[in-house]
């Protein structure tokens, strides 16, 4: 579980939390896998013909590693747009996924920055790679990637009317954040 922490105030603004249910977000990616892992299947079928997939050890260990690399690239994208050490930061598990946390509220553009980043370096990537080189294994880690990356394209979706000057900070134990809008101020 994430750690517990106290919201942080920022003069001028007024928090709204705005989370996904981490159960919604599994029962759509494993929809959208069945979409999604099948197209790109026959895309890469057209293009490489049918050559019977094995499965392989590194498999696993791209997966895993993937899902590594995936946290950290969150949190690798946001310090070097905040310019914040690692102190900042927190990796763990919650029910139904892992997370990386960071303390600090950032502007809207950062925040998605950082949100969708993994998406494309963990996902996109290697899902392209696979379509050139004709590697199963790359498919298959980047078509899982891709999935793996729906729980942040929700969030930055139920964000995407928020105004540009708002802030956001990233939930502490919840998948999604806490959108800080300017109160007025006559």
């Amino acid at each position: 579980m994430k750690k517990k922490e106290e919201l942080p105030m920022v003069e001028g603004y007024e928090a709204v939390k705005t989370t996904i249910s981490m159960m919604t977000a599994n029962l759509l990616a494993i929809g959208f896998l069945v979409v999604f892992g099948a197209l790109c299947w026959w895309v890469f079928g057209m293009i490489w013909g049918g050559e019977e997939w094995r499965f392989s050890f590194w498999l696993v260990v791209l997966l895993v590693a993937g899902i590594v690399v995936h946290e950290l690239v969150h949190g690798i994208t946001w310090l070097l747009l905040l310019r914040k050490g690692f102190r900042h930061l927190s990796f763990g598990f919650l029910p139904g996924g892992v997370y990386c946390h960071i303390d600090v509220p950032m502007v809207k553009r950062d925040y998605v920055i950082g949100a969708l980043m993994p998406l494309f370096l963990v996902g996109v990537v290697p899902l392209v790679v696979s379509f050139f080189v004709g590697s199963y294994l790359w498919l298959f880690l980047g078509i899982i990637m891709v999935v793996s990356a729906l729980g942040d394209i929700m969030i930055v979706w139920a964000i995407r009317k928020e105004p540009a000057d708002a802030l956001i900070y990233d939930h502490p134990s919840e998948a999604g954040c806490y959108v800080y809008h300017k109160t007025f101020q006559p």
